[in-house]
């Protein structure tokens, strides 16, 4: 299936999945940078899957006031990401790794053929 081929709703579905693994992998990286609180809100938000009205409950708050926390905690570590750049180092140094393994693939058939 090509995402051309998808509805409107489905390709929106789909993107939130995926801005939802990277805020986990944001999360993951730069977690420890934020205040307790933000770690304990986005923890439960983002690893335990809560809803923001079970959150706003436990942390007697408004749904609204765990919103807002999570929108600019999100912020924050899309700004680090921006300043810091570790997610996108390790994906290039993923993709480089890949690219050796293949080259080490293509290194050894010859070898073998010789």
């Amino acid at each position: 299936m090509v995402v051309r081929d998808l509805l409107p709703c489905e390709v929106m579905v789909l993107d939130r999945l995926a801005s939802r693994e990277q805020h986990v992998e944001l999360f993951e990286r730069y977690g420890p940078l934020l205040t307790a609180h933000q770690r304990e809100v986005l923890a439960l938000y983002l690893r335990d899957d809560w809803s923001l009205a079970e959150i706003a409950a436990r942390q007697q708050t408004s749904r609204a006031a765990v919103h807002d926390l999570i929108r600019r905690t999100v912020a924050t570590l899309e700004d680090l990401e921006q300043k810091l750049g570790l997610l996108a180092q390790r994906a290039q140094l993923e993709r480089e790794v890949r690219a050796l393994r293949g080259r080490l693939d293509q290194l050894e058939r010859l070898v073998a053929g010789v």
